[in-house]
This record gives structure tokens, C-alpha cells and sequence, in this order.
């Protein structure tokens, strides 16, 4: 995995580089390219001995846009874990390629409404898109396991796309033409999961216990079983009532909201409740 390219375009770098853009993309990188080590390893964390042999380095930064050649990704990994053949140089690239191609596949799809089912065998991962004549996809590879693990670092580079700033961003290989992951500011974001929201209103007890009365966000906790299930759930304020409303609930332990469930519709997991869409509260 030497001579790794990865590249920024945008008017953040036309007069040297913004710090903040530069590095939210590297940070981003890191996690990818941390990611799919973690996935073959089946790890969730690197310890201290795992950074000092699976090293990601930058070795060139050129003027223009921020491009910066990597490598020396996965120096002296082959030697330390021999019954890991797939840790080869070679053999990580590829598990990235499909791993990005898999993700992009699966994230498109859902954003066109188009349901799909992912299937494993082996260590291949086929998808069924159901709404394609039944197309059938098959990537090389545990891509499943490692894009849990890199779509975190994926989802902090669309964070650093921004309207004219940072239009494009790439990571792909010296001696091929078509990079492995390429995302363009029209494709902003493409990686967050889609989101669907109840026709009907549901009215739930809880108990808030953080407010932003700026963004009008925050955080509260259902205790009791009811419309949906216990647990912590963000919200945000849709409704007119005043902020004061708010505030003056987190005085108390129980008060019951009418709202909106906005469901995350993830490809990688089941879906689940997002944010509390809340029309008014009452204590």
C-alpha cells in the first residue's frame, strides 16, 4: 500500500491550507485506512503495539490542492502475524477498494429508495437490490465487517466537504487511474443514512434532561414502556412552543411530549429511532 494518493480540491487550499479542513481529511483517512485492519483482525481498537507496526505516513505534500502521498501503511504486520496471510501490502488494498465500492453501492441505494438485502458467503458478500430487476452484487473480501469499521472515517470526510471550499476529495493508488474512494461536494452526504418520519404523532413520558435553547436541541430519556421503546433519544424542536417550556421540564423528573420518530434507515443495521421530532411538551 505504498504510494498512496490522497487529495483535497477546493478553494481551502488555493493559499496554503486550512488547518480545519486539513485535518479533518487526514483524520479521516487515518480511519479508513485503521479501519480495514480492524476489520480483517476482527479488532475494535488498536492497542499501542498495533500503531507501531500498521503506520500510516505522509511523505509528500504537494501545492495547489492539499495532495499528500502515503505509505508504509502496514510496516513489518506480515512478519508479526504470519497466520494473517491477508494482511499482505496487496491483499489490504483490495479488501479497501471493494470495502469502498461495497459501501458507496449499499449508501446509493439506500438514498434512492431502493431497498436491498446483503447476503455473506465465505468471506464474499453478495447484495441483492431489489429494486434493480434483482441485480446481484459480489465483492471480494469481508467488505461487511470492514465497512462497519471505516464508515465512521468515510463519514468524517463528508464532513469536510463544504460548497466551494473543499469541492472534491479522492484516496486511490499511484498506478491506477481510478482512485478508490472519490468524493465529490454534489455527493455531500451520501454516507449518513437516510431518515423517514412517522405520518402520526406520538405522545411519550419522559424525562429531558439536556437543552440547547440556541439550536433548540436536546436529549431525553424514556423510562416507562410505551409508543416506542426505553432509552435515551436526541430531539429537536419543530414545534412554536417557547424555549421556557423546555427549560422549566428538565425541573421536573416525568413530562409528556407530542412528537414526530425520525427512523435512521441504515443499510448496515437494522433501522432505528434517529431524533425525537417534538410538536410541544407538556408538564
Amino acid at each position: 500500500m505504498d504510494n498512496l494518493i490522497f487529495r483535497m480540491n477546493g478553494a481551502a487550499f488555493d493559499d496554503g491550507y486550512r488547518l480545519d479542513k486539513m485535518v479533518s481529511g487526514l483524520h479521516g483517512t487515518q480511519q479508513v485506512l485503521e479501519g480495514v485492519y480492524k476489520g480483517v483482525t476482527g479488532k475494535y481498537r488498536l492497542s499501542k503495539r498495533d500503531r507501531e507496526l500498521y503506520k500510516l505516513i505522509a511523505q509528500d505534500v504537494e501545492h495547489g490542492s492539499l495532495l499528500v502521498t502515503l505509505g508504509a501503511v502496514f510496516s513489518g504486520v506480515q512478519q508479526t502475524l504470519p497466520f494473517l496471510p491477508s494482511l499482505s501490502p496487496d491483499d489490504m488494498w483490495e479488501y479497501t477498494k471493494a470495502s469502498a465500492a461495497f459501501l458507496y453501492d449499499i449508501y446509493k441505494a439506500a438514498h434512492d429508495g431502493q431497498p436491498i438485502t446483503i447476503t455473506q458467503d465465505g468471506e464474499n458478500t453478495s447484495v441483492v437490490n431489489k429494486g434493480n430487476d434483482n441485480a446481484v452484487h459480489v465483492y471480494n473480501g469481508p467488505v461487511y465487517q470492514i465497512g462497519t469499521q471505516i464508515i465512521t472515517g468515510l463519514r468524517t470526510l463528508d464532513d469536510a466537504l463544504e460548497e466551494d471550499n473543499v469541492k472534491e476529495i479522492n484516496l486511490g493508488s499511484k498506478f491506477e487511474e481510478k482512485p478508490a474512494i472519490k468524493m465529490p461536494f454534489t455527493e455531500k452526504g451520501l454516507y449518513y443514512p437516510p431518515t423517514s418520519i412517522d405520518k402520526e404523532p406520538k405522545t411519550v413520558s419522559c424525562d429531558i434532561f439536556d437543552f440547547n435553547k440556541y439550536d433548540q436541541i436536546g436529549k431525553l430519556k424514556v423510562s416507562e414502556s410505551g409508543e416506542i421503546p426505553e432509552g435515551n433519544y436526541k430531539f429537536r424542536v419543530v414545534g412554536r412552543q417557547e424555549v421556557e417550556d423546555y427549560i422549566l421540564s428538565m425541573t421536573v423528573k416525568k413530562v409528556e411530549v407530542h412528537c414526530m420518530v425520525e427512523y435512521e434507515n441504515d443499510p448496515l443495521r437494522e433501522s432505528r429511532i434517529g431524533t425525537l421530532l417534538i410538536i410541544d411538551v407538556a408538564a
